[in-house]
């Protein structure tokens, strides 16, 4: 994530003043971590629950590894210039069955980060709940997992644990949860990345939930939502409340039931979008559908801002792919376009000379924005 560095004065190298351009000596790493750790095992007894080990294992290593004694050479490249990292930046991440009640300490424990430390950059919660009707007798709901990161979303802030980066991958949220989510995002203006891929039961109801929310968010600018089972309907609202109304700037839809009428929506919400750098339609099930394409060429050839467009397994027909290359001929500034391979050779072979030119376009109109004027 974000680097701060600090070096002695006129050297440009890391050494002993970068420390003193920094906050390091009132909130050492290796003071700080284990505090923290401290109040997690705390709240872990209160509840009744064993910490989670590889929680516990990355905290330790983590803390040695700021200890100055423990490898100068090494805490002197994070402090410094060139390799500088403080306050420290790690992942959180957490991949096994957890409980409600020590997903609950865990989700407490975030508000003793110390004061404006990023090194919460990302936390990762993998495969660790359930479907409500299919969940484990210790297994916490994805649903009641969602809400107890909503109670952390909703009261973080930049000065406080400022996490940036958020990942819930397959871990049985409902439409119930994302509406969680949804709520949480009108109140965070720390969150730049969300991924809530592989929960197959959000839904439309869950991506609408999330979209209320989103529209009153200024501050993400990443939304995976693949392989969701978003339809139609879930497609519309997209279009209006997150393409038309977020500052989302990378939208990943893969693998979800969209259809014609699902893309169509969004196609043409892209001519009102102004922040969209990234759209990921691909597996979505509308190639067939010239009307969908035609939509998706219109909304393309309004919008100002895409750089890349992802088409991939969606079997598109012949007039649908040839009116695709048309417009990507008038877009210079889209770098990426990709399509399924399966159409006439000839063409996939166009697009992908178009890309490439467009690219090595932009390329040269960097170099050439760079030299300095004699």
């Amino acid at each position: 994530m974000s680097k701060k560095a600090g070096s002695g004065k006129g050297t440009g190298k890391p050494g002993k003043n970068a420390i003193k351009d920094t906050n390091i000596l009132a909130n050492p790493p290796d003071k700080e971590i284990p505090r923290y750790k401290a109040k997690y095992e705390n709240l872990c007894g209160r509840y009744g629950v064993p910490p989670v080990d590889k929680f516990i294992k990355k905290l330790n290593k983590e803390a040695h590894a700021w200890k100055p004694e423990a490898n100068e050479r090494k805490f002197e490249y994070r402090m410094g210039d060139k390799g500088g990292d403080f306050p420290p930046s790690f992942s959180l991440i957490f991949s096994e069955s957890m409980s409600y009640l020590s997903t609950r300490a865990v989700t407490e424990s975030f508000q003793y980060w110390p004061p404006n430390w990023k090194y919460m950059s990302m936390i990762c919660i993998w495969r660790c709940w359930g479907r409500e009707d299919k969940v484990e007798p210790t297994q916490c709901s994805g649903d009641d997992g969602a809400m107890l990161i909503h109670e952390f979303l909703k009261t973080d802030h930049p000065e406080g644990a400022n996490l940036q980066n958020l990942e819930l991958i397959m871990n049985g949220i409902t439409s119930k949860g994302c509406g969680y989510i949804g709520r949480s995002l009108t109140q965070n203006e720390c969150l730049k990345y969300l991924n809530l891929s592989h929960n197959r039961d959000i839904s439309d109801d869950g991506v609408i939930a999330l979209g209320d929310g989103l529209k009153w968010n200024s501050t993400l600018e990443i939304l995976k939502l693949e392989y969701c089972g978003i339809g139609w309907r879930g497609g519309e609202d997209i279009g209006r409340n997150i393409v038309r109304a977020s500052s989302i700037k990378e939208l990943h839809l893969k693998g979800n039931h969209l259809g014609a009428k699902g893309v169509q929506a969004i196609s043409q919400a892209l001519a009102k979008n102004m922040t969209l750098l990234h759209l990921d339609i691909s597996d979505n099930c509308f190639g067939i559908h010239l009307d969908a394409i035609e939509s998706l060429r219109d909304g393309i050839e309004a919008n100002d801002t895409l750089t890349s467009v992802d088409l991939n397994l969606n079997s598109i027909v012949p007039a649908g792919v040839t009116m695709l290359l048309e417009v990507l001929r008038t877009k210079q500034k889209i770098e990426v376009f990709h399509i399924y391979e399966r159409v006439e050779s000839d063409i996939f072979e166009q697009i992908i000379q178009e890309t490439k030119a467009h690219a090595e376009k932009k390329k040269k109109g960097n170099k050439k924005g760079g030299k300095k004027k004699k």
